[in-house]
């Protein structure tokens, strides 16, 4: 009797919601997942561009492929793909898309892993390989489609930034669903934890204090968001979509703003600076966000000591990573915090780096940090609150 029972197949505990279909290869799943996870987000910014055409004038003024193109080249921008404009160059990223895309490709990079078969790493690394691909072929092809002669998507970046995203969002999520992720962290060695945790957790609460003063600053000039929503004429759907807009370019904003409390400042054109030291404007475009901007002149003599937070947060960060993974001797702890201070500087300098670019012709060619100037700054205030960090916690720890 026994040898007519067909076999049957041992699940992990661990295994969910996978069920029989964790039979299908997992290249296969990811292929449908990298086409899902590119074409929702696409469809979703295509929707709200038709939605935000209609709400403007009723449709009134160009055609329903117009819109559509809009929506594409939103949603390529969001992907790092530049756009060559008749006289111009579009290079700004707006990072809210980009992280809407990367955690979309994450869940339904996961959702593959758990509903097929997976062998071992090199089948995950396979899946990861396929997602990607299927996400940069389906971006070049929305470059292709939505290239006119004034407007033009680049095709290379299109298809890199689509590899880009599925690689990070859609292979964190099948190493998370396969169950690839767990273990690593424990087998590194406790100085590397510790640095790690130390560069994060200083690039992370320096986030944290921009998020903070970018509202803050919003609050307290209301009026003048007010004001610009007041000049263009929105009504209730213009105003949903100019708050799309908003979230959109909100990273941006908050890392533009650590910028800001790092000392070289930002620019909003050519010739402008957006520092705690210096305030230089011209004209602005009407957008709300720019409500947040500090008035021409030179800042009040208090906004200097704001030079500190990044060095705070660098100490702050060192000093849990070492409650983690303690040490007893002060070169060893000074040593991890200056590491720290140094991984997260050049950590944050590189997210500096995409959160400017161009954002149209003339002065609004120039829209950032600049780099060099930053990651100076940076290495400088995040090193010495590191250093200080460690040396503090082992000084306390003794006591």
């Amino acid at each position: 009797m026994t040898d007519l029972l067909t076999a049957t197949r041992r699940i992990r505990p661990d295994d969910g919601d996978r069920g029989t279909a964790q039979q299908r290869p997992l290249a296969v799943g990811a292929a449908f997942a990298g086409a899902v996870a590119s074409l929702s987000v696409l469809v979703g910014c295509l929707a709200l561009a038709l939605v935000g055409w209609f709400a403007s004038d009723a449709g009134g003024h160009g055609r329903t492929s117009d819109a559509l193109r809009v929506g594409a080249d939103a949603w390529l921008l969001g992907l790092g793909a530049h756009l060559d404009l008749t006289g111009a160059r579009l290079t700004f990223v707006p990072l809210g898309i980009t992280l809407v895309c990367v955690y979309v490709a994450h869940r339904l990079g996961r959702w593959a892993a758990l509903s097929s078969a997976v062998e071992d790493r090199a089948a995950a690394g396979l899946g990861t390989v396929v997602l990607a691909g299927i996400y940069g072929v389906v971006a070049l092809l929305t470059a292709v489609l939505a290239s006119t002669p004034g407007v033009e998507p680049h095709l290379l970046r299109a298809f890199g930034g689509g590899v880009v995203v599925g690689l990070v969002g859609g292979g964190t999520g099948i190493a998370a669903g396969a169950g690839h992720d767990t273990g690593w962290w424990s087998r590194l060695p406790a100085g590397v934890r510790c640095v790690a945790r130390g560069a994060l957790g200083g690039v992370l609460l320096l986030l944290a204090v921009s998020s903070a003063l970018l509202a803050f600053s919003l609050i307290t000039d209301l009026t003048a968001a007010a004001n610009v929503l007041a000049r263009l004429h929105v009504d209730g759907p213009g105003g949903a979509l100019a708050t799309v807009l908003v979230a959109a370019l909100t990273p941006n904003a908050v890392l533009l703003t650590g910028s800001y409390l790092l000392g070289p400042g930002f620019a909003v054109g050519a010739g402008t600076v957006v520092s705690p030291t210096s305030v230089v404007l011209g004209p602005v475009p009407a957008f709300p966000l720019l409500a947040a901007l500090p008035s021409q002149g030179t800042p009040p003599w208090w906004t200097a000591g704001l030079l500190a937070v990044p060095a705070v947060c660098a100490a702050v960060a060192t000093r849990l990573a070492l409650r983690r993974d303690p040490v007893d001797e002060f070169a060893t702890a000074a040593l991890r915090g200056l590491l720290g201070g140094l991984v997260g500087a050049v950590l944050l300098t590189a997210l500096l780096s995409v959160a400017g670019g161009s954002v149209g012709p003339g002065r609004m060619s120039v829209v950032g940090a600049p780099t060099l100037a930053t990651l100076a700054a940076a290495v400088a205030s995040m090193v010495v609150g590191g250093v200080l960090g460690g040396l503090v916690t082992v000084a306390s720890s003794r006591r």
